[in-house]
Formats: C-alpha cells, sequence, structure tokens
C-alpha cells in the first residue's frame, strides 16, 4: 500500500498501524474507557472537506473500506474497525449562526455543551444531547435523543441539509429537495451511515428565557405508586416539559433513609423549557397536585436553571474516564410495570454510578412518534434504559454480569432499540432491531445506490 500518496494529499496527519503512538490515537476517538480490540490499517484525521475526499478515494482505490469517528459516545467504539481506514473529523469544529433566520451551520464535532454556548450568544437554541461533551455528527446521524424532546421532536428533526462526501468521493448536500432519499436516511442510521457528513444545516429555536427545574425524591418501597402516578400526571403537562424517572444512587444527605436500598432511590426529574418564569411554575405545578407528593423524601421545586447548568448536571450523572456499558430502548410498556422489575436488581448494582432512567411522555401524545420522512424508527411512551458506569478493570466481569441480567428483564418491554444506545456488537440482531421491516428495506436500497462497492464498513463490518 503506497500510504505516502495519500499522506502527500492530505493537509491533515495519517496515522499508520506501525507508527508509535498509533494506540494512543485509536483510544482517544473511544469515548468509553473499555476501549475496542480492533485495529484500523490506518487513521486519518483530517484538516478539511478536501482530505475527506482524498482519503474516501483512496480507500475505494486501494480496496479499503472506510469508518468515520464523529464524535458520538460509541458505547461499543464504532469509530474503529478491524483493517480499513478511520476517517478521524475531530478537528472540524467550527460555526456560524443566522439570528434572523434562526439557523446555523456547523461543523461535525462541535459538542453539544459547545454549541448550546455559541447559540445562546444570539439567543437561539437547538435540541442538543443531555451529554455535554457527545459532538454533534454521532448525535444528530443517530437521530438524536434531545433536550426537549416531547416540544422539538429528535434532534434530526431540525437538521434542514447536510453536506456529505460520498462513497464516489463527491461532494453533495442533501435535503428535502436534493438527495432526499439520503437525506431521509442520514437521519438516523447512525453507525451504519454509507458517507461522511462534513456540514449540518440546523434549523434552531428561540432560547427559553425560563428553563426551570423540579426534582422529587422517593424510596423505592412507593416505586410502583409514584411512577402510575407520575406518568398520569404527565399527559397532562404541556409538552416542553421533559418528564424523566430515575433509579439512581441517593445523595448523601438521604442515604440513611434508603439503607434498607442499599443507599437507592426513585429521583422525578422535570425541566420546563418556558419563556416566563410564571409558565414554568405553572408546567411544573402539575406535579405538586399529586397525592403522593406527601411521601417524597425531599423536593426542589421551580429552580431556575440554563442549558449549562443542565449539561453540568448530566455531565456528573454520565462522567467522563469512566468504563461503560450502555443499552436503551423504546417501550409502549406500562412504565411502572418494567421500572418495578428492574427494582430489585437495581438495588444490587456493583457499581453505585450506574443509572437507569427512563423518559415520559408529555403533552397528550406520545414521547416518540412514527414519521415516514426519517430513517429513526421510534414510537414509544417512554425511552430510556440501562448505564453501566465503574472505574476500574477488575470490576469488568462483574458489571458485565449485571448489564447481560438486567437486559434480559428489560428486553419482553422493548418495542425498538436506540441505533445510538445499544451494543450492537454484542448482540447483532439489534441492528435491524432499531428499524421497522419497510425502513430496513428501504435503508438498504439507499445504501446500495449510494455505496455499491461497499467503500463503508456499515452496521457491523470489521467488527
Amino acid at each position: 500500500m503506497d500510504w505516502n500518496t495519500l499522506r502527500q494529499s492530505i493537509k491533515g496527519s495519517l496515522h499508520l498501524q506501525t507508527d508509535p503512538g498509533f494506540l494512543a490515537v485509536r483510544d482517544a476517538m473511544v469515548w468509553n474507557a473499555i476501549k475496542p480490540n480492533r485495529l484500523p490499517d490506518a487513521i486519518v484525521t483530517v484538516h478539511d472537506d478536501n482530505d475527506v475526499v482524498a482519503a474516501v478515494n483512496f480507500a475505494r482505490e486501494n480496496g479499503l473500506q472506510v469508518a468515520v469517528h464523529g464524535g458520538g459516545h460509541t458505547w461499543c467504539g464504532l469509530a474503529v474497525r478491524n483493517g480499513g481506514i478511520t476517517i478521524d473529523l475531530s478537528k472540524l469544529n467550527a460555526c456560524s449562526a443566522n439570528k434572523a433566520e434562526k439557523t446555523a451551520l456547523i461543523q461535525p464535532v462541535i459538542s453539544n455543551q459547545d454549541l448550546a454556548h455559541f447559540l445562546g450568544q444570539y439567543d437561539l437554541a437547538f435540541p442538543i444531547g443531555h451529554c455535554p461533551t457527545v459532538k454533534a455528527s454521532g448525535y444528530l446521524l443517530n437521530g438524536g435523543m434531545s433536550w426537549n424532546i416531547s416540544e422539538w421532536g429528535p434532534a434530526c428533526l431540525s437538521i434542514k441539509a447536510i453536506e456529505f462526501v460520498t462513497a464516489d468521493g463527491k461532494k453533495i448536500t442533501a435535503s428535502s429537495k436534493e438527495h432526499p432519499d439520503l437525506f431521509w436516511a442520514a437521519r438516523g442510521c447512525g453507525p451504519g451511515m454509507f458517507a461522511v457528513a462534513t456540514r449540518y444545516h440546523l434549523q434552531c429555536y428561540a432560547l427559553p428565557k425560563a428553563i426551570m427545574t423540579s426534582t422529587y425524591f422517593y424510596s423505592l418501597e412507593n416505586l410502583r405508586a409514584v411512577v402510575d402516578e407520575v406518568t398520569q400526571l404527565g399527559w397532562t403537562m404541556p409538552s416542553m416539559v421533559e418528564l424523566s424517572i430515575f433509579l439512581i444512587k441517593a445523595p448523601p444527605e438521604l442515604a440513611a433513609q434508603c439503607k434498607k436500598d442499599n443507599g437507592k432511590l426513585c429521583m422525578i426529574s422535570a425541566v420546563a423549557f418556558a419563556n416566563t418564569a410564571a409558565e414554568g411554575e405553572a408546567a411544573l405545578g402539575v406535579l405538586e397536585k399529586g397525592l403522593l407528593v406527601k411521601k417524597c423524601l425531599a423536593k426542589s421545586i421551580n429552580q431556575a436553571s440554563s442549558f449549562a447548568q443542565l449539561s453540568e448536571v448530566s455531565g456528573i450523572t454520565w462522567p467522563e474516564n469512566h468504563r461503560n456499558l450502555c443499552e436503551n430502548q423504546c417501550s409502549n410498556a406500562k412504565a411502572s410495570d418494567l421500572l418495578v422489575a428492574l427494582c430489585d436488581k437495581f438495588i444490587d448494582a456493583p457499581s453505585d454510578k450506574s443509572v437507569i432512567v427512563f423518559c415520559q411522555s408529555t403533552g397528550q401524545h406520545n414521547l416518540l412518534e412514527p414519521r415516514e420522512d426519517i430513517a429513526l424508527s421510534m414510537d414509544a411512551s417512554s425511552y430510556g434504559g440501562s448505564w453501566v458506569i465503574w472505574e476500574h478493570e477488575k470490576d469488568d466481569a462483574v458489571n458485565f454480569k449485571w448489564q447481560d441480567e438486567v437486559i434480559r428483564i428489560i428486553k419482553p418491554f422493548t418495542s425498538t432499540h436506540y441505533i445510538g444506545e445499544t451494543d450492537i456488537v454484542q448482540d447483532n440482531a439489534r441492528v435491524k432491531e432499531s428499524y421497522t421491516a419497510e425502513k430496513w428495506k428501504k435503508l438498504e436500497e439507499i445504501r446500495a445506490q449510494y455505496d455499491p462497492q461497499g467503500v463503508f464498513f456499515g452496521f457491523l463490518g470489521g467488527t
């Protein structure tokens, strides 16, 4: 392989498997502290779109397949495959905004927190993801389970167009009017994407002027009654409220009251993306009407917040530099049946940092509703799952075992997996289980059209 040809044709850097420091470059592309035991032949850290074209052309002409590092959490390390070339987009993080038109143009690897901060300067907002350091491209291509999802919908619905480098090395723009089939596929195809996204044209929204939060803590002995009441109240709340039910470690001040449950409790979190404090208080006040409020161990209501503060709290819940397993899914089952089924197993979680959370419907419509105009195939009254989070490799076996047991409990309640937060390497069947049969067929037809030679690895190639 004449790697010098590629090296001389790019402004960025080429890292070969035989180079000193290659493993460090590979590992830096995987957010998870669990690194996959896979080795690309080369990693190209690109400087611009032309570098992407050069890398794709070199791969195609030399019979190599391509994976892309776009900055998602990569729970199972899908930016790293065996063999081929990984195109690393980590240097592409520029952005601009048009306040009058409420639009933004971003490169693929700006983070959720940086995008929120940038847009906030223009009094704009975008449905960013919950974890602050996740980068835009991996998040958007998966569909984007966002803040304020019941009001704004998954983030991919707020994409106006995507600029791509395709398998034949051409630069194109995909939108509802240009290459609409590719645009359809890109909004939900995630790690199976068969082109390199280099820019996203975003539709933004007026920044909510009064983001407010209310939080309630309950003993697990009241779990079923609390979940039943909260989910019913959720249907009467406006859709600009994000309502979530957590099984989580108790804060220090409540630990003694939760001793019998191994220091675990149920936390109800409600976030109102309102325009005035009065509007936010009215929206969150619905939870105060519940009969079980008097049983809560503690509460904090109507607290002023911001996207920056929401990101800070999420960063604590999903910390950096940890070992992670994740399994998320959509469900139309009764939420209390699902959470009660998980309760005893959660009490015995080997790591106190692990968390189970399910976001619930508000606004008198399902949290996620099926749409024909995107590949994303989610239809559910609740969305969530389990995140296993621990620090040390010596604890791998017990945490892997616990997660497998949790997945077995969740499976009967699952309607669809979310391709962005399910381990398709552990269970290959989860790829197709993330799409309806009709959408899977259409996705494969579009792949055959845009990547007939199989230049891109797809969902599972090289794993």
